[in-house]
């Protein structure tokens, strides 16, 4: 992705431009690539990452203000020294939080890589291997994403996040998933209304769910999940994201794509973040994460 083929539209601003203030958290997608191809999918397109920029990448996040920075993608347990940079930014006093499939965690540890992350999420989409996988396709594994959970759930310097997309595929098993969520007792469960935003999110027939719809269902899974608190995120919610992609380009969604706010190789990234609009959007849709900044 490049700022040339990136939405350059705007959101309305809900702060006044200029009016300083802290980033809430950036999410990094450290990686586009992916060892699955969910038809849902609204992060970047598979390429050739520019792996070079990676180190630069990260100085520009040790010296923003966002206390949180969340390792994304594509499937940021496919970049080999990804526990090594959480390391690096936890060396500074922020929180990191590794968001993955997890179908590859378990043979990962296996090979030395280590829990550096203040917190891990988890994608659990199904209650059962056929509906995980109707969600995340047939190279998705249910068994091993609850056998990560379970081990990240056992490690006591690791909270535990697990995640939801909640489309017209899994909706009918949605309570199932609460069940097995309450069994987990992660530190909060996230519910993600399905969004049709990015260039490889070719499902919108299979997955698109009314808003209203969405909320309902939310509000049941969260009656039957308790006592875990949940933490959902609706379409119109989506907007609140400051993403750095594998270029250093700054991005927040806008519609159906992505507006492009400048490259944080060129700029403060805290310069970026000052002249967005929709922060007032962004800080909302981030306060989930006060479970890690107000407890150390």
């Amino acid at each position: 992705m490049n700022p040339a083929s990136i939405l350059a539209g705007a959101a309305d601003g809900l702060l006044p431009v200029g009016q300083d203030c802290e980033i809430p958290s950036v999410d990094w997608w450290i990686s586009s690539r992916c060892n699955l191809a969910c038809d849902f999918c609204y992060g970047p397109v598979p390429r050739k990452d520019p792996i070079e920029r990676r180190e630069a990448i990260l100085a520009a996040l040790r010296h923003c203000s966002a206390p949180v920075v969340t390792f994304c993608g594509g499937e940021p347990l496919l970049v080999r020294k990804v526990d090594q940079y959480a390391a690096a930014l936890a060396a500074q006093g922020k929180f990191t939080v590794l968001n993955t499939n997890g179908s590859l965690l378990r043979k990962r540890l296996g090979l030395g890589f280590e829990l550096t992350f203040a917190m891990v999420g988890i994608s659990v989409d199904g209650s059962t291997e056929a509906i995980h996988r109707a969600m995340r396709g047939s190279s998705a594994d249910l068994g091993e994403a609850l056998l990560a959970a379970e081990i990240v759930a056992r490690d006591p310097g690791t909270r535990l996040k697990l995640g939801t997309v909640v489309s017209n595929v899994n909706r009918d098993d949605l309570l199932s998933i609460a069940r097995i969520v309450r069994d987990l007792r992660p530190d909060i469960w996230r519910l993600y209304q399905y969004s049709s935003r990015g260039a490889q999110n070719f499902g919108q027939q299979r997955h698109q769910l009314p808003e209203k719809e969405f909320q309902n269902l939310a509000d049941q899974a969260t009656a039957v999940a308790a006592p875990v608190p949940t933490a959902r995120s609706s379409e119109a919610q989506t907007v609140g994201c400051f993403i750095v992609d594998p270029d250093g380009n700054v991005l927040q969604p806008v519609g159906g794509d992505y507006a492009y706010r400048g490259n944080c190789l060129t700029e403060p990234l805290d310069d970026i973040w000052n002249k967005i609009p929709a922060r007032s959007a962004i800080m909302a849709n981030k306060r989930w994460l006060s479970i890690l900044t107000s407890r150390t």
